[in-house]
């Protein structure tokens, strides 16, 4: 697409990002959502009057023009269009395959789809949400499809009794760390939405597993004990390695042609209708592997799918054929069932709390 010049013919009465939105919409026609615009603004990616502006509240004047010399940054919304990925099926739920920068509920942007709004085109009718993704990070989320699962999966998550499993690219903290780590520093939400460790904060735990280590980027396993908003982000920015992609938790701007390099890796959890014991997974995307130039195992290795199930989708309802590390067939597909015998941690915890 070939660079773009947008004259400001009068002042605007509305912030840049809103208006950067409403003019893309117009002269490319086609919906260009809020989010994105905001987040090519910040990002660096648009000069006014010739020089980059990253302020999305900046109220334009009259006169100078808006440069945009790429639009790189509008494939995100050209990606999520693909067909959505359903990872497991039956008549009471429904796990799908968010893809990074779709938010999971409707937001205040109408031109912006939503996950949720996806599923239940899918499906058909309503769906009920339990748990969320932010819109930039990947992976497993459930949904319910049936008042029958509904009350048993609430009950689940408020009481923690579901295994969530996270992937990340970090960068790499200026101390070394030990294999595992863990961090109990409590969490406040700023007034602006953001997250900061806090003495007054609420209580917050998560337990973190160094996968690979590379000379510019750490992959890493994160398993959030407890469910606050950004929690793994926030833990992850004080202990010093921010997320790569994550601006707003301290990732340097020098890595901002990444995506949040954050993705939902695998739910673990009873059927809450028939109690057999499931395990939904994602398959890592592929930019989180050439990032570390590695191929990593993961310790949800009874729930790994093979490389080759990372490209496409599979069609509902046929079992795939993952492999896992010791070469093993599953008797399932990627909703491998499990046994419904609780694993411990060293110190007595269930593994199924997340």
């Amino acid at each position: 697409m070939r660079p773009l010049s947008l004259k400001i013919e009068e002042d605007a009465g509305l912030p840049f990002d809103r208006w950067l939105a409403s003019e893309l919409s117009r002269n490319l026609n086609r919906p260009v959502p809020r989010s994105l615009a905001r987040r090519a603004i910040l990002r660096g990616l648009i000069a006014v009057g010739g020089r980059i502006s990253r302020d999305p509240d900046l109220r334009l004047r009259q006169g100078p023009s808006v440069f945009i010399r790429e639009f790189s940054w509008l494939l995100t919304a050209d990606a999520i269009e693909v067909d959505l990925r359903v990872l497991f099926e039956d008549q009471w739920i429904i796990a799908v395959d968010k893809p990074a920068g779709l938010p999971t509920h409707e937001t205040k942007d109408p031109n912006r789809q939503s996950l949720k709004s996806r599923v239940e085109a899918h499906v058909g009718k309503p769906v009920y949400v339990h748990h969320r993704l932010d819109a930039g990070t990947s992976g497993v989320v459930l949904f319910a499809k049936a008042p029958a699962a509904n009350g048993n999966l609430a009950k689940a998550f408020a009481a923690r009794d579901v295994e969530k499993t996270y992937v990340a690219v970090v960068h790499p903290p200026p101390v070394d760390w030990p294999a595992e780590v863990s961090t109990s520093a409590p969490l406040a939400v700023r007034p602006n939405g953001s997250v900061v460790p806090a003495r007054d904060g609420v209580p917050a735990r998560t337990d973190i597993k160094v996968i690979e280590r590379g000379k510019k980027a750490w992959l890493v396993e994160a398993r959030p004990i407890t469910g606050r908003k950004h929690q793994i982000r926030a833990h992850m920015s004080w202990l010093g390695a921010p997320i790569i992609g994550d601006q707003r938790y301290g990732a340097p701007a020098s890595a901002r042609g990444h995506r949040l390099m954050l993705h939902a890796y695998g739910l673990g959890l009873a059927h809450p209708v028939t109690g057999e014991r499931l395990v939904i997974v994602s398959p890592l995307p592929p930019e989180f592997r050439r990032a570390v130039k590695c191929r990593p195992t993961l310790s949800t290795a009874s729930a790994a799918t093979s490389e080759r199930d990372a490209e496409g989708v599979r069609p509902r309802g046929r079992p795939a054929q993952d492999a896992r590390p010791d070469g093993a067939r599953p008797k399932a597909n990627s909703f491998h069932r499990e046994s419904t015998r609780q694993k411990r941690r060293p110190g007595g915890e269930r593994g199924s709390r997340r």
